[in-house]
C-alpha cells in the first residue's frame, strides 16, 4: 500500500485523538474504541486511497490539526458537561488528479462511496459475529461497539453535506446514495 512516513504519522495522530474522544478519556473504554475507530476511521480512509489510487490518482491521507484541536475541545467538554457530541472530523483523503475529464463525478462518487461501503461491510459482520455466535463478555462488547461505530461513521459520512462523502456520492448517483444511507441507518437503529 505503500505508505508514506508523514501519511502514516498523521494517520496514527488522528487515529489516537479518536480512541480518546470515542472512549470519552476512559481507560477501561479505550480498547474497545481502538478497535471502534481502526475498523472504522483507518479503513474508511484506506477504502477511499486505494479506490482513488486503482483510477490512477494520486492520493494521500493528510490530517486536519484544527479538527484534531476541535475534536479534543469537543471532547473535553463532553467529559466535563456530560455532553455525548463527538467531532470526528480530524482528516481526509487527499485527491489529486493531472487531468480533470467527464468521468470525473463517477469517480469521485465511487471514490466517496469506497468508505462508508467499507464501514458498512465491517458493521455487518462484527454484527452478524455478535448475533449469530451469541458472543458476549469482553468479546461482544468489542463486536458490539465495533459495529455501532461503523454504522455511526458511514451514517455520518453519507449525510449529503459538502464536504462529505454523501455529497459526492449523491452528484453522481442518488440511487446508490439512498441505498447506502438507507443500510447504514437501518443497521445503526438495530443496535
Amino acid at each position: 500500500m505503500g505508505f508514506k512516513k508523514q501519511e502514516l504519522e498523521d494517520l496514527i495522530i488522528s487515529f489516537i485523538v479518536l480512541t480518546l474522544v470515542f472512549s470519552g478519556f476512559e481507560l477501561t473504554a479505550i480498547p474497545y474504541a481502538a478497535l471502534g475507530i481502526f475498523t472504522a476511521f483507518v479503513f474508511h480512509e484506506i477504502a477511499h486511497r486505494q479506490v482513488a489510487r486503482r483510477y490512477g490518482y494520486y492520493a494521500i491521507y493528510k490530517r486536519w490539526d484544527t479538527g484534531i484541536m476541535l475534536a479534543l475541545f469537543a471532547g473535553i467538554l463532553n467529559k466535563l458537561l456530560g455532553l455525548r457530541f463527538i467531532f470526528a472530523a480530524v482528516g481526509a483523503v487527499q485527491v489529486y488528479s493531472l487531468y480533470a475529464g467527464w468521468q470525473d463525478r463517477e469517480i469521485y462518487g465511487k471514490i466517496s462511496l469506497a468508505g462508508p461501503i467499507t464501514n458498512i461491510t465491517v458493521g455487518i459482520f462484527a454484527l452478524a459475529l455478535l448475533t449469530l455466535g451469541k458472543i458476549s463478555g469482553i468479546l461482544g462488547v468489542s463486536l458490539y461497539y465495533t459495529a455501532h461505530v461503523n454504522f455511526l461513521l458511514a451514517l455520518f459520512n453519507l449525510l449529503p453535506i459538502p464536504p462529505l462523502d454523501g455529497y459526492k456520492v449523491f452528484r453522481w448517483n442518488p440511487g446508490y446514495w439512498a441505498v447506502a444511507i438507507g443500510v447504514s441507518f437501518l443497521f445503526q437503529s438495530l443496535l
